[in-house]
């Protein structure tokens, strides 16, 4: 399957200058989205899904193949369409303890805790939601901070029709089909980089780490969270069956740090682990 011209005139045309071509790297590739095609190498992007712009370019390394289970979960439309109200609950509760939940409000927690972490009142953005999921995050940044773009990025074209469906009424939001280990945006595009629950799920977490580094600018900062250890046998024997990775603080930091991320600062919420630094 190739790359065909579709247009949503939904897409903000904002979000042109710091997009970067998926297959050539050219910066600010295209200058209509109207008439998308790359200025370097012809490449046309299409919409994964309306409203959804498409940079996986599946001329080179295909369609991307889930490679663990929750990889697989997270195509399925059922999980897109459940996934905030009782799927992440519940997976929060079994793998990160009933009090990482609960201890900051549930869903309305984290994401306080996360726009927070990000100072949105300080830093004109643009911000990345990377992993966005169904688009919570990338809604309460979005109202949060409604002169500033906001970018959703996820690789599941599921969660992204359902987050299309559910950021229909922000008009500052984009929403972008890419690989997080090979992020669709030119260095220095954006003012923070938002990351809530994904990091277990990645295949080479050092290479988003470092994809993330090189998006923001000087002085950008990066919000994420992830599971550290389990607190109960429970949750230890079912991230073991399901292959979910743990990062421990220390762990998490050291390699932060050598990736040439500053400021580490940390929180534990059970077994959840809400962390932040910051580009120098």
């Amino acid at each position: 399957m190739g790359f065909s011209i579709r247009y949503n005139s939904g897409v903000d045309p904002a979000v042109l200058p710091i997009l970067a071509c998926p297959r050539c790297r050219a910066g600010a590739p295209f200058r209509d989205i109207r008439n998308a095609r790359c200025s370097s190498c012809g490449l046309e992007p299409a919409l994964a899904a309306p409203g959804v712009l498409d940079l996986i370019d599946v001329a080179i390394g295909g369609e991307p193949v889930p490679t663990n289970t929750e990889q697989r979960l997270m195509e399925s439309d059922v999980v897109a369409r459940i996934y905030d109200r009782f799927w992440r609950p519940t997976f929060v509760r079994l793998f990160a303890g009933k009090g990482a939940g609960a201890s900051v409000g549930g869903l309305a927690g984290e994401l306080f805790i996360h726009k927070h972490g990000l100072s949105l009142d300080d830093r004109p953005g643009p911000w990345l939601d990377l992993s966005c999921g169904p688009g919570a995050f990338a809604r309460a940044l979005a109202a949060s901070a409604p002169g500033a773009l906001i970018v959703g990025l996820d690789i599941s074209r599921a969660m992204l029709e359902v987050a299309a469906q559910r950021t229909g009424g922000y008009t500052n939001v984009v929403l972008v089909r890419a690989d997080a280990h090979a992020l669709p945006f030119v260095d220095g595009a954006f003012g923070g980089v938002n990351n809530a629950g994904a990091l277990h799920a990645y295949d080479d977490p050092e290479l988003v780490f470092r994809e993330i580094r090189r998006v923001l600018r000087p002085g950008g900062l990066y919000v994420g969270s992830t599971f550290a250890e389990a607190p109960t046998l429970l949750g230890r024997l079912a991230a073991r069956a399901a292959g979910i990775r743990r990062f421990e603080p220390s762990e998490l930091r050291a390699w932060l740090q050598r990736i040439g991320f500053a400021d580490y600062e940390d929180v534990r919420l059970g077994g959840a682990l809400v962390f932040r630094v910051r580009r120098p």
